[in-house]
């Protein structure tokens, strides 16, 4: 099991904000477990409080070693800056001792460290010296370009005297060795160092010794291509490279931040363990005022647990169509979906059940609204990006991250709803079968599980051939849709292109429904002591319990089912 400490930072930062909301709905990686080092801004349950890492044993949990004190939010202080060394000096210690595996660091503020430790430099410095790490790399990885630095905090009128040959052969070297542990067969472009790459010595000698070591290199097989003017660079070749390395600082990190802000991790080359970190600083303007974005929080831990495990995050539907969702169902009239399911469960004998959970809650727009009502409601959903959205509504259920395939804690619930197509992102019938049996144990005596499915018809008539496209200048989305009858299968095409800066950002996503028939569900009800009460249109009163089946999913788009739990 591998530890990963969290590093809050600057105590007078956005550091303890972003950690809580990044861990309030995180995928966790069962093969790594988090130690927060420092502060957050708010605690739960899910925060176990401990003194040494070893303490830290469940994967399922996030840990804090609490190092902290008052300080002023927003400032700049000697005190924060002392907290942040600590912080700082403690996982080092941690992490040399072998008793974490890797550390990702939020911001800190260089001029509150240096009131009481005026020698420090960056966090990169700071590791590669408290590890004896005489030869580092600072770097940054992102979804258009990856970047390494030939040199980090240096200022311009010394660069010419850092970047000699041997320099920059040792440099060079280690980006190379560092780099093909996670592709092997990595396109590198070096940038030069002067305008227009030198012009042959027309502005200096630099890049005549620069590309004297990149032909050294290339006789050892190490190839590296360029070196480049990096004016034109970014104009279009950098998007056959996998990697760029740049002669200083902003020479790279510029266009990089430029078209990766918040998706780019910085990431430590060199050290004898893993580091990354937020693209970010510490935003001492917006610091106490909870508008922080942990988004680069986030992909620096998935980054940091890839390193560590060789393992991608999962990826799941809703991502970025989380952040078009709500208005993408801007038509739905949620108040009737809400009024049909309670008139039916108060007419199957529930007049305001006590405890409900929703399923495949989405952005909460339905369990949001029975909260709104003053019914006492769980939910929960796969999708972190989701309930992130459902977190920041009004009236929002006690919402938490899991698959609707999870086991439920026993006998808690009054009812249980899964709907808007919930069901239809099952698999097969074997996957319905563990649904039936986890809600019926989650169901009290007498309970109520409500679903609805779309049917095939539904799919035919309204989804099959399916194009819209909407241009709202900053982004496009298009949405296709078809249906696969040889395996009852809907499968639905979302393509968005989100405008960063002067570009334009394309997310994909594909999203498979099966079109369960009314038989298949019946007969997986079969493993479970469920009654069914009835299925249901929702603009027709009629119990359909007794129809003919066929006639069920060719005459009607969506079905409600209503399974009472009876212990026999």
């Amino acid at each position: 099991m591998k530890k990963i400490a969290i590093s809050s930072g600057d105590p007078a930062g956005i550091g303890p904000e972003i950690i809580s909301k990044a861990l309030k709905f995180y995928s966790k990686n069962d093969e790594v477990i988090y130690i927060i080092y420092g502060k957050v801004s708010s605690e739960s349950k899910q925060i176990v409080q401990i003194t040494i890492p070893e303490e830290a044993i469940d994967p399922g949990k996030f840990y804090l070693i609490k190092i902290d004190k008052e300080v002023e939010v927003g400032k700049i202080s000697k005190e924060s800056g002392e907290v942040a060394y600590e912080i700082l000096s403690r996982i080092a210690d941690d992490l040399n001792s072998k008793k974490i595996d890797a550390v990702v660091t939020t911001a800190v503020c260089k001029e509150s460290i240096q009131l009481s430790h005026p020698d420090f430099i960056g966090h990169t410095e700071f590791f590669a010296e408290k590890s004896s790490s005489e030869n580092v790399i600072m770097s940054f990885w992102g979804p258009y370009f990856n970047l390494a630095l030939l040199t980090t905090h240096v200022s311009l009128s010394e660069l010419s005297k850092v970047l000699s040959e041997e320099y920059m052969e040792t440099k060079l070297r280690l980006i190379h060795s560092e780099i093909t542990k996670y592709n092997h067969n990595a396109k590198v472009a070096v940038l030069g160092i002067n305008p227009h790459a030198g012009e042959n010595g027309a502005f200096g000698n630099d890049d005549i010794v620069l590309e004297k070591v990149l032909n050294k290199l290339a006789e050892e097989d190490i190839v590296f291509y360029g070196p480049f003017p990096a004016d034109t660079f970014f104009a279009g070749k950098f998007s056959k490279y996998d990697w760029v390395v740049s002669a200083y600082h902003d020479q790279g990190l510029i266009p990089f931040k430029m078209i990766s802000f918040e998706q780019g991790v910085n990431v430590t080359l060199g050290l004898p363990y893993v580091r990354t970190s937020v693209d970010h600083g510490t935003a001492f303007d917006i610091a106490g005022k909870n508008i922080a974005s942990e988004k680069s929080l986030i992909v620096a831990m998935k980054q940091a647990e890839f390193m560590l495990t060789n393992k991608k995050a999962p990826v799941h539907n809703y991502g970025k169509f989380a952040d078009y969702y709500d208005e993408y169902m801007s038509n739905v009239n949620y108040d009737e979906w809400i009024s049909f399911i309670l008139k039916k469960l108060e007419y199957f004998g529930q007049n305001h059940p006590k405890k409900i959970l929703e399923l495949g809650c989405g952005t909460a727009n339905i369990s949001g609204k029975l909260s709104e009502l003053n019914y006492d409601v769980d939910a929960s959903d796969i999708s972190c990006e989701m309930l992130k959205i459902a977190d920041k509504k009004e009236f929002k259920p006690n919402l938490f991250q899991a698959d609707m395939l999870d086991e439920l804690p026993a006998e808690k619930y009054d009812s249980i709803l899964l709907l808007f197509d919930g069901i239809n992102y099952l698999k097969n019938t074997d996957e319905l079968e563990i649904l039936f049996k986890n809600t019926f144990i989650g169901l009290k005596k007498n309970g109520i599980f409500c679903f609805d499915i779309s049917t095939k018809s539904n799919c035919i008539e309204n989804f099959d051939g399916f194009v819209n496209l909407e241009d709202n200048e900053e982004d496009f989305f298009i949405h296709t849709s078809e249906f696969l009858p040889e395996i009852n299968i809907e499968e639905t095409q979302l393509t968005i292109f989100e405008k960063k800066g002067f570009l334009f950002q394309r997310y994909d996503e594909i999203h498979k429904e099966k079109i369960f028939s009314v038989d298949e569900v019946l007969k997986s009800l079969e493993t479970t002591n469920y009654e069914v009460l009835g299925i249901f249109n929702i603009n027709d009163n009629e119990n359909f319990i007794e129809s003919d089946r066929k006639d069920l999913e060719d005459f009607n788009d969506r079905l409600f089912f209503f399974l009472r739990k009876n212990d026999f």
